[in-house]
């Protein structure tokens, strides 16, 4: 060792040993300490900005400050420049939130317990700074420091967490894998002060233990604050967020100025104990036992779940799923829509478990809703699936409705598009009941049997599979519509199939063409149509053709493209449609026009619908949800004719209003125009529907921002 650094060694060992009473009178007698060394400050950077570098001592504004040696002033920071932080320093030490005296000047010779240095201010302490600027120690110590003090409370650990490594995710349950961060909140009972009780411990740090009680990491005691680190950034390996002025929680598996972490890789997986240790400055202690569990690293998701139905029951429904088979399967998360942009959960995993299979609402809205699962495991930090498919429901107001099938993906794949949803989206103007199923229910159950008040949707997407025979048997002359860019090809996957297009449709297929760049609708239901805005980036890059209508008294063609390849044909009695062509290739106006007509020539004609059910005598308006936030939909039954809707404040001030036409057959949706929520301040207000012979009704909902 060189003679230099023994001698630097020689002075911090005289300064700890250094005792001197208290600046301030009594001076032989214990004062409240409201604050200790290295406590975590706030600041420019926020709550966790800069060390303590002093001890805060109890004298309320106006009481004498005295220095502890005899000494010269070396620096005075007056409160004109320094405000509340005003100070004077005598050698060594700094009294700072003083205000100094305006006899003393920097040079003057003061004289321990006598020289008044000045008078505390509003802070209504001394904080009061043991060394240089940059190298203060801690002035509460055993060997020296104030004198007399006597501190018989001991620190307390009140909580211990865990984390992953340098981050604010908890380990869920203390199950814990990979790196972790053990924080501790802590703090200490100095004096009978009323600020004495919340202090910074000393010195913390962790020991573990096996299930058997063997240690087997440690101890390991990373912050012992004797002297003031060398840098205010270090801070935050110290004190973890949601540290504060008053609030001090450490992350004991830190290093002062590293990052650190308890790395459990490669730990026998199974029960531990890990041991918190907090002293104060007089080495009396706490400790706090906290049991944690490691377990094997999992990043592996479960299987997407596949949704089997989703059916009325009474004024709500039943959906039913397929169990997941891992076997670390927590349970679901079921989400739903009503626009399939803004998604929504309230059922997650510790109401939908891994036992669940289906999950049953007594009533739902009037409106359309579009559902999807995931499944999560039980990971520390749980796993979640990619979504199912989405599943579409709307509540039938009696009569006949739509059946979705979903023929478009096998088990564990999820589609490439939301086929059932985006035809949800475009059914919900015809106001009409939709039940959803996957035609998997038909290949482990072929005795389920189509509900008689249901006329099927079948999307087979972009995918080749074969359909059911149980189900496929059940179109033979019954009114479907069947759609997807395979839809011809995968009828020829199985004998029914084959049977159905030929001898029930009348064509066969000979093969896949390109995308067109136009298509002609050639005969009801779509005389006139037109379609040039094709849609060719989306992963669909063909389209099954038919060829030769095998008997025209069963069938007839009702879409070509210009070069005469027919892609889509229709039954007239009992009205059914086979098309190729899939929602998603068509431009937005395309696509609606698409979907009326077919809703117009099967359901029309089909659906025993009666006015009674499905129009109310009187008008009615219904809105959701309400209260509201962003946007809201609105529904509205009422005898075909022109009405008009109007949304007033409670001033009754006009806030949007809308003339509306109600067709012969259902009611209508709408929703409340995006930049309302921009416009418009939250409160009450009330949507007016105005109809014929002036007969009114109106809604009163709440916008909250």
């Amino acid at each position: 060792m060189n003679r230099t650094h023994l001698s630097f060694l020689i002075i911090i060992s005289l300064n700890y040993s250094q005792s001197y009473n208290w600046p301030c009178e009594p001076f032989d007698e214990q004062h409240w300490i409201n604050g200790t060394f290295c406590e975590c400050r706030s600041g420019s950077a926020g709550d966790i900005d800069h060390f303590h570098d002093g001890v805060d001592i109890h004298l309320p504004q106006g009481n004498a400050v005295y220095s502890v040696i005899n000494g010269t002033v070396t620096s005075i920071g007056t409160a004109s420049s320094y405000g509340i932080n005003s100070w004077v320093r005598v050698g060594r030490y700094c009294y700072v939130h003083v205000d100094p005296n305006p006899a003393l000047t920097v040079g003057d010779n003061i004289t321990a317990y006598q020289t008044i240095l000045g008078w505390t201010n509003s802070w209504n302490h001394i904080h009061f700074k043991d060394g240089y600027p940059g190298s203060e120690i801690n002035a509460i110590r055993q060997n020296g420091g104030l004198n007399p003090l006597e501190d018989n409370d001991d620190p307390q650990a009140v909580w211990v967490k865990f984390y992953q490594d340098n981050s604010t995710i908890q380990f869920p349950d203390n199950r814990v894998t990979g790196l972790v961060d053990i924080v501790c909140k802590a703090s200490d009972r100095t004096d009978d002060g009323p600020i004495g009780d919340n202090n910074g411990i000393y010195k913390i740090g962790y020991e573990i233990f096996n299930s058997s009680g063997e240690s087997v990491y440690g101890p390991y005691l990373p912050f012992e604050f004797n002297e003031i680190p060398v840098s205010d950034s270090y801070i935050t390996n110290v004190y973890f967020p949601g540290s504060s002025t008053s609030t001090y929680i450490y992350t004991i598996s830190n290093n002062l100025y590293t990052n650190n972490s308890l790395n459990v890789i490669g730990w026998n997986a199974g029960d531990y104990i890990a041991r918190i240790y907090v002293f104060d400055q007089y080495l009396n202690a706490d400790t706090s036992d906290m049991n944690f569990e490691v377990v094997e690293t999992d990043t592996e998701p479960p299987s997407s779940p596949e949704i089997i139905s989703i059916l009325q029951e009474g004024n709500g429904f039943i959906l039913k799923w397929f169990a997941n088979t891992e076997v670390d399967l927590a349970g679901y998360r079921l989400y739903f829509s009503y626009n399939m942009e803004t998604w929504y959960s309230n059922h997650d995993e510790s109401y939908l478990t891994a036992e669940d299979t289906e999950f049953q609402v007594g009533s739902f809205f009037n409106n359309t809703g579009f559902f999807r699962m995931s499944a999560v495991d039980n990971a520390p930090f749980p796993n979640e699936s990619a979504p199912s498919d989405i599943f579409v429901f709307r509540r039938s107001y009696g009569g006949q409705k739509l059946l979705f099938v979903n023929s478009f993906s096998q088990k564990n794949t999820v589609s490439e598009h939301p086929y059932a949803g985006n035809a949800g989206l475009l059914a919900d103007s015809h106001g009409i009941g939709i039940g959803m199923v996957n035609d998997t229910l038909f290949f482990i159950d072929s005795t389920f049997t189509i509900p008689v008040s249901y006329l099927p949707i079948i999307f087979t997407g972009n995918s080749v599979n074969p359909l059911p025979d149980a189900f496929v048997n059940q179109l033979n002359n019954s009114s479907f519509w069947m759609i997807g860019s395979k839809s011809s090809e995968s009828l020829t996957l199985s004998i029914p199939g084959t049977d159905l297009l030929e001898n029930y449709l009348g064509v066969y297929f000979p093969g896949s063409f390109p995308i067109p760049n136009e298509l002609i609708g050639i005969d009801a239901p779509y005389n006139n149509y037109y379609a040039s805005n094709m849609i060719t980036t989306i992963g669909i890059d063909s389209l099954n053709s038919f060829a030769g209508i095998l008997d025209e008294t069963l069938s007839y063609s009702i879409f070509a493209d210009t070069s005469g390849f027919i892609f889509g044909v229709a039954v007239p009695d009992p009205p059914s449609i086979l098309s190729s062509i899939p929602i998603e290739i068509l431009g937005e106006d395309d696509r609606i026009d698409y979907f009326d007509r077919a809703m117009e020539f099967l359901v029309d004609t089909t659906l025993a619908i009666s006015n009674e059910t499905l129009i109310p005598k009187k008008p009615a308006i219904t809105f959701y949800p309400n209260p509201f936030n962003t946007q809201g939909i609105i529904q509205i039954f009422g005898k075909p004719g022109k009405y008009h809707l109007t949304l007033y404040n409670i001033l009754g001030q006009t806030a949007w209003e809308k003339k509306i036409q109600l067709s012969q057959s259902d009611g209508l949706s709408l929703h409340l125009p995006e930049f309302l929520a921009k416009r418009i301040s939250a409160g009450t207000y009330f949507l007016l529907l105005k109809g014929q012979n002036s007969t009114l009704t109106s809604k009163k909902i709440l916008y909250i921002k």
